[in-house]
């Protein structure tokens, strides 16, 4: 009898060092394909840690610079948040007000993602160079990554310097560094600014 506890007892010790070698292998083959993942997409969900009050943006460090980067669960959130961080950065965004007569609609198109990222940040800096129009809300309310269209509708007030903060112009919209990074149900823009 006391042999065959010993040898049940060897045997539940086996079994639970084989369980507990196979949950390690799990555990490191989860590891691997996380880094393989983030190695696909560089960047996704690295940073993040300094998004702007409940905004899904941040600022990350440039040399003489800014760069504006933006998430969401889909790329017209993201696209819609890297609007809003440009703005953000010039005054408060929080702090304005919305005044339908400065809502404004806008129309791109590009020759791939990059480019019309480009021109969608550019028409939005252009409306504020133009009408000193600081947008709230942005809303992407089409967006075609086959032919490279985006239709957006902005809100918000005219810049006035009597009763909104003054942050740091943005003087142009660059390429450099610039990225788009998608996986399902998460995306991501990176966008260098001129300031």
């Amino acid at each position: 009898e006391g042999r065959a506890v010993a040898k049940s007892s060897r045997a539940f010790a086996a079994a639970t060092a084989a369980a507990a070698a196979a949950a390690a292998a799990a555990a490191a083959a989860a590891a691997a394909a996380v880094q393989e993942q983030q190695q696909q997409l560089p960047g996704m969900q690295v940073h993040r840690q300094g998004a702007i009050g409940q905004h899904k943006f941040e600022y990350l460090d440039h040399t003489a610079d800014v760069q504006l980067h933006s998430w969401g669960c889909s790329l017209c959130e993201a696209l819609e948040q890297v609007g809003l961080a440009m703005f953000n950065y010039m005054t408060p965004i929080d702090e304005l007000a919305v005044d339908e007569a400065c809502s404004r609609d806008v129309s791109m198109s590009g020759h791939d993602l990059q480019s019309l990222l480009f021109s969608y940040l550019d028409e939005l800096l252009f409306i504020y160079s133009t009408e000193h129009i600081m947008m709230k809300f942005i809303a992407v309310t089409s967006l075609d990554t086959v032919n490279f269209t985006l239709n957006a509708t902005g809100r918000g007030e005219k810049f006035d310097r009597c009763r909104h903060e003054c942050g740091t112009e943005v003087k142009a919209i660059t390429y450099s560094a610039m990225q788009i990074l998608q996986q399902p149900g998460d995306a991501e823009v990176f966008v260098i600014v001129d300031i």
